[in-house]
């Protein structure tokens, strides 16, 4: 009785649920940026190296840990930023500079690729000193990205710009056509939800709406800002080595517009009865003959 308890037990372990899911796996590839090299001074210790391009999978990737060694080849693939320990703000604000970095169109340069990798390292170690050579350990000439990083953090700053008329009511009469215009430029970075009733148009910079002949009720429409791909959001870690991410905004920009239309106000037409009410220009004249007279007296 005994060795069968035993035995029960024994197999109970080994069917149990494994609940401990472990992440998928990917390994890093290095892709040598030949003539850059990253000179970077932390807390008065120079290090310098040639510059590597980190590919992960398909993914490319940037480091978020300035100063930290990387010790392995595979790393563990997460979809959200548990396993790094940065404020929300942070997150969101690496998350921008990525997204518009080298995998952005139009910046699919090296130049863009280590812009980008600086201001990363920046924001989260605002005391960082870097330097961008064609030798290492400050050798050969020294390599302006100024450019790239200035063009980076233009699109970060009109991230979170919102169309000039959005989160407001624009009401005309049913059948009426309302043109609006966005001030802030950045009518073609959204998306404008389908509406149930009237005919919406985005022209360019402008938004026409055409309104409902029928009177119908006040309406939402939803924009929602566009992304140039649909890639997620990618953090790497592996035990105590550099983390990296492949960087995409992993929240939704949305705002709104509310749309109405109203029934065409009714007209009442007095009727002509061919009666002119000269009161007040009898009253007048009186007025002025009694001035006449007071001067003449």
């Amino acid at each position: 009785m005994k060795k069968l308890f035993v035995l029960l037990l024994l197999l109970s372990v080994i069917l149990r649920p494994n609940y401990n899911v472990q992440a998928e796996e990917v390994r890093i590839t290095y892709n040598k940026l030949k003539g850059i090299a990253y000179n970077q001074k932390i807390d008065g210790k120079l290090k310098s190296n040639t510059v590597t391009m980190f590919q992960m999978g398909d993914r490319i990737a940037y480091c978020v840990e300035p100063g930290v060694e990387i010790t392995n080849n595979y790393y563990d693939i997460y979809t959200d930023w548990s396993k790094v320990n940065f404020t929300d703000e942070l997150k969101e604000y690496i998350e921008k500079i990525g997204y518009y970095g080298y995998e952005y169109p139009g910046h699919q340069t090296n130049y863009y690729y280590i812009a980008a990798q600086e201001l990363i390292w920046k924001a989260v170690r605002p005391d960082i000193e870097v330097t961008w050579t064609t030798g290492e350990n400050m050798t050969g000439n020294v390599i302006d990205i100024s450019k790239e990083k200035e063009e980076i953090l233009n699109l970060v700053s009109k991230h979170d710009l919102k169309p000039s008329f959005s989160e407001t009511l624009v009401k005309d009469e049913v059948g009426k056509t309302i043109t609006l215009t966005d001030e802030n430029n950045v009518l073609n970075d959204y998306d404008i939800s389908e509406s149930s009733y009237h005919k919406v148009v985005k022209d360019g910079n402008k938004l026409i709406i055409t309104l409902n002949d029928s009177l119908v009720s006040e309406e939402t429409l939803k924009l929602t800002r566009k992304h140039y791909d649909d890639a997620p959001l990618l953090v790497y870690s592996k035990g105590n080595s550099q983390k990296l991410a492949a960087l995409r905004i992993s929240t939704e920009k949305e705002t709104y517009i509310k749309v109405a239309n109203e029934e065409v106000p009714e007209i009442v037409e007095v009727p002509d009865t061919g009666y002119y009410d000269v009161s007040g220009f009898i009253g007048t004249l009186l007025v002025g003959v009694g001035l006449v007279l007071f001067k003449v007296h």
